[in-house]
């Protein structure tokens, strides 16, 4: 039969009600919080979104994919981003459509994105789907609006009902005009009508966001489209955006935190964990690798600035990267200077390091948040050294991140209580050292336990009379 413009296997499995609408570990739906900054659980809870790119998990037999996802649910992960792909293969060698046909399905092959998707529920953990890549679109649908649209109602409707999904929908979507902007009203049109017919199928109950090229945001073609929950943006990578001329990940938030209507947003793809500096630039795997250190400043420099969340990525991860021989290392020409088993690289420190990220702002109701760049006295540099500042909107607390253990001056004027207490709260280990308790009035300064090089530290200052717990702790 043909839906939409789609060929279905008449009561085969393609059939529209491909999965269970419901299961006994269902998770939560998600959607806006109302101030229009975070994100929640339809029963009001907070949700932090704390992503990992896990953009070629198909490649991963079933068995593998289980131990990937107890992996990153033990790690305190909140979210996956998976890409299903256009004319690719799983790991049993099923393309995605017959013939590369968008309209006829591989069945063999969606059944195990259907396998891939459970498991994520079953773990835990939501999942964001990238049905294709800008590219990939244009290869698909070319200019043909209805047929994208047809594909989106499609891929909706296999996964209609499950509380856990949300769409990204498209990644890198400029690279639909070759990564050059702005993309022409034909490539957005293409775009519009799939994201148009996933809205469509689930009526809004599936949060929706879309993936730019680097260092850009969705707000540049998608902050006025009526399906766009979120920004997303790529702050790409390079460990010093600001070294290489590119706006940095805070710069990008701040701007998008200030337009309207407002909406939440979030770095979706910044450096990968042990990718060489600006590959993509001077595309030499030779280059200083990105470390713990420069994963967490991009964490929460995000986060400090309004962001609703933080994706995590890692190099020898999102492509489940696996070594040929002993000390192999992937060529300019295959790839980003891959060099280690993804199995091993899931416990790479700056990962690892990421739930401490989630725990900090979950110890306080960070749905209160505000960024305040004006809590430090004089202005913060915006290259490394950048110092990004939250508070609760009530003033009840406030939290500054120093990436290099640098002193720095406050001005406890803009929260509230009588007396403060301030914390160090160490994004390596999660531990949080009382530092002392002041009174609020003027300006202080404040000097982190150890400064230089992977030593950065978080600032927090509480109401003393709320009597938080200590940061990072339930």
């Amino acid at each position: 039969m043909t839906v939409n413009g789609l060929m279905l296997a008449l009561g085969g499995p393609l059939a529209l009600a491909a999965l269970p609408a419901a299961a006994a570990a269902d998770l939560p739906a998600l959607r806006v919080s109302g101030n229009s900054r975070f994100l929640v659980t339809t029963d009001g809870a907070p949700f932090f979104w704390l992503g990992d790119t896990a953009w070629w998990l198909r490649r991963l037999a079933p068995a593998d994919v289980t131990y990937y996802m107890e992996h990153r649910a033990r790690q305190g992960f909140s979210l996956i981003q998976v890409h299903p792909g256009y004319a690719v293969e799983d790991y049993a060698g099923n393309r995605a459509f017959l013939e590369d046909d968008p309209g006829r399905p591989n069945e063999a092959f969606w059944a195990n994105m259907d396998a891939i998707v459970a498991a994520a529920r079953d773990h835990g953990l939501y999942i964001a789907l990238v049905p294709m890549w800008g590219q990939e679109y244009g290869e698909a649908f070319g200019a043909d609006v209805a047929k994208a649209r047809s594909f989106g109602v499609w891929i909706a409707t296999r996964y209609a009902g499950l509380s856990h999904v949300l769409w990204i929908v498209s990644g890198e979507y400029d690279s639909i005009n070759g990564f050059r902007l702005p993309i022409s009203a034909e490539q957005k049109a293409v775009l519009n009508a799939v994201a148009e017919g996933l809205r469509e199928v689930h009526h809004g109950t599936q949060l929706m966001t879309v993936h730019p090229g680097v260092a850009r945001s969705s707000s540049v073609d998608f902050h006025a489209a009526t399906w766009l929950d979120l920004n997303m943006l790529q702050s790409g990578h390079t460990i010093s955006c600001a070294a290489w001329g590119l706006a940095e990940n805070w710069e990008l938030i701040a701007h998008d935190y200030g337009l309207t209507p407002a909406k939440p947003v979030l770095d979706g793809e910044p450096i990968y964990e042990d990718t060489p500096d600006a590959i993509w630039i001077e595309r030499d795997i030779n280059r200083p690798r990105a470390d713990a250190h420069a994963v967490r400043t991009k964490a929460y420099w995000s986060v400090f600035t309004g962001a609703c969340g933080h994706t995590y990525g890692h190099n020898d991860v999102y492509g489940f990267f696996a070594p040929a021989y002993p000390g192999q290392v992937v060529d300019i020409a295959e790839g980003p200077g891959q060099r280690g088993s993804w199995r091993a690289a899931l416990d790479a420190p700056g990962g690892t390091q990421m739930r401490h990220v989630r725990a900090l702002m979950e110890s306080r109701p960070f749905g209160t948040g505000v960024p305040d760049p004006s809590l430090v006295v004089g202005e913060s540099p915006a290259g490394p050294d950048h110092v990004a500042a939250t508070r609760a909107t009530d003033g009840s607390y406030a939290m500054l991140y120093v990436p290099r253990g640098q002193p720095l001056t406050v001005t406890l004027d803009h929260l509230c209580g009588d007396r403060l207490v301030a914390w160090w709260f160490d994004p390596r280990t999660g531990n949080a050292l009382r530092a002392l308790e002041c009174q609020r009035r003027g300006e202080r300064e404040f000097a982190p336990p150890t400064s230089g090089d992977d030593q950065d530290w978080v600032l927090v200052l509480d109401d003393a009379a709320r009597g938080y717990p200590a940061p990072g702790s339930a």
